[in-house]
């Protein structure tokens, strides 16, 4: 096949995946859960019914270009409706933290419409083509209780087999759910090892009981090259449509898919698009449907990952050779902050995660409050350039997440440390261990015994194994953001230098 797309010259690598642990969240949900989830969602759901969100906005491009493309209007309208809503209800909406949510599910849609419709003059899709890929694309991550944030074709299976309407939607334009599923199951990442070997063998299940004989192996092959067809094209979407600071949101997001730390997030997404060269194929045919623009949208937000990386590498650099050194300072807060330190800081504060973001108001009202403990990290000098800061307090002043019980809550004995926010390019020259260490010690110096907190677990394991005195209270699916305690009383030696240089080590996760 041919393309005019660039190629790709990056190291090649894959994320690794993750044991399952106890989930919470995957508990039987309360009866009224779902009424719950509506209520919540209501302002966001007028604004969606008056077309003034970016979901309704792309609802109506996907709309709009299937029906030129052959699909019934008002079958489009309600199909995703019915997608939209059951996202939102279920928990899956635009309040989901992770990547795989309503937003990715239209955004692939979309896309996969978009490449459809630039190949058409060549004929390469039929019109039932479409019809599957855009049901498949639609439903392709529909997983409402699931263990991974990335979603288990066994249990989408499941869902979508369970759902009348979407059993009647299939009906209504005579295509094969059996068939549907089996390019569902090729979207399963990555496509190699035992992975590809379950996925195989279901779909040739599939296409035996869709009527297709087992030797008909070119219409097997067909459905399959088209569910790898929607395997690229949903993966590629979200990079393609929107800019860098979107992208940047969605490998946040995908790190904890893949189990990534921070430090990581540029690196790693560099090596998850160098890995569509082991998809050359299908990749260049996605590609070169697409308008132009979206084209060289990907390849800028592409480059724009390296050349974070390479930030990263040479910040890290400048340290190694002591060009470069971070200064923690304890922040005396007394009455309402200076204006530049708190500009500084809500910049940076917005730049973390959605799921772990506090609401900005509360934010701002913590940075005047006595009980705030806030370390903030400069470099080079004690009022140099701020470029993270770690903040906490009481832990009476927060709400845990579903699932989690604290034994201390109401004892005023432990301080809660909220996130360790580092600037991109910083992440990984062990900052953030200088601003955690200055934290525990200040919380100690304040009469706390414990301090907790939400982390990865691959942080909480690596701080483990260095002989920190931290157990986990409560673990988390599909995030792997578990909740631990730092016990204080057993704080050896207090962290005193406010200035240090650093050997920086090479698993880093801090």
């Amino acid at each position: 096949m041919s393309s005019t797309c660039n190629k790709i010259d990056i190291d090649d690598s894959v994320g690794k995946e993750h044991e399952p642990s106890v989930n919470p969240f995957t508990n039987p949900l309360p009866w009224w859960y779902e009424l719950y989830k509506r209520i919540k969602l209501f302002p966001w759901w007028i604004r969606y019914n008056l077309g003034i969100d970016k979901e309704a906005i792309l609802k109506d491009k996907i709309i709009q270009l299937g029906t030129s493309l052959g699909l019934q209007d008002k079958w489009l309208k309600k199909i995703i409706r019915h997608t939209v809503s059951e996202f939102s209800k279920k928990g899956l909406g635009i309040d989901y933290y992770g990547y795989h949510n309503i937003d990715h599910e239209l955004e692939a849609t979309y896309f996969v419409l978009l490449s459809t419709n630039g190949q058409k003059e060549r004929n390469k899709f039929s019109l039932d083509d479409i019809k599957y890929l855009f049901v498949a694309a639609l439903f392709h991550d529909y997983d409402p209780l699931k263990e991974l944030d990335k979603p288990n074709e066994n249990s989408v299976e499941r869902f979508i087999r369970n759902d009348d309407k979407i059993k009647e939607f299939i009906d209504d334009i005579r295509i094969n759910i059996d068939i549907v599923i089996a390019m569902i199951y090729r979207t399963a990442y990555p496509f190699k090892g035992e992975i590809a070997d379950h996925a195989k063998k279901k779909m040739n299940e599939l296409f035996t009981h869709a009527g297709i004989n087992e030797n008909d192996i070119e219409t097997r092959k067909h459905y399959e090259d088209l569910g790898w067809f929607l395997s690229i094209a949903e993966r590629i979407s979200g990079y393609a449509l929107d800019n860098f600071t979107h992208s940047r949101d969605l490998a946040r997001r995908n790190a904890y898919v893949l189990g990534w730390h921070p430090s990581l997030i540029n690196e790693e997404s560099v090596k998850y698009f160098n890995a569509f060269k082991e998809e050359r194929e299908m990749t260049e045919c996605v590609l070169e449907g697409i308008p132009e623009e979206y084209k060289k949208r990907f390849w800028d937000n592409v480059e724009a990952f390296k050349e974070a990386w390479k930030e990263e590498i040479s910040v890290r650099s400048s340290i190694e050779r002591k060009e470069l050194r971070f200064v923690s300072l304890v922040e005396k807060i007394e009455g309402e902050p200076d204006p530049i330190l708190r500009e500084y800081l809500l910049n940076l504060h917005k730049e973390l995660p959605a799921h772990i973001r506090i609401n900005e108001e509360k934010f701002r009202k913590s940075l005047s409050d006595k009980r705030t403990i806030l370390i903030t990290l400069r470099v080079n000098e004690e009022y140099g350039k701020i470029v993270g800061y770690v903040k906490g307090g009481p832990l009476e002043n927060y709400k845990l997440r579903r699932g989690t019980h604290d034994e201390n809550m109401g004892e005023r004995t432990t301080a809660y440390l909220e996130h360790i926010c580092i600037k991109m390019g910083y992440w990984g020259a062990t900052g953030g261990h200088l601003i955690r260490l200055q934290f525990l010690n200040e919380a100690k110096k304040r009469g706390y015994k414990y301090v907790t907190a939400y982390v990865h677990r691959n942080v909480i394991i690596h701080r483990i194994n260095k002989g920190e005195n931290i157990e986990i209270i409560q673990k988390y699916e599909p995030d792997r953001l578990d909740y631990y305690r730092y016990d204080l009383t057993k704080l050896v030696e207090e962290f005193s230098p406010s200035t240090t240089y650093v050997d920086i080590p090479e698993n880093n996760y801090e």
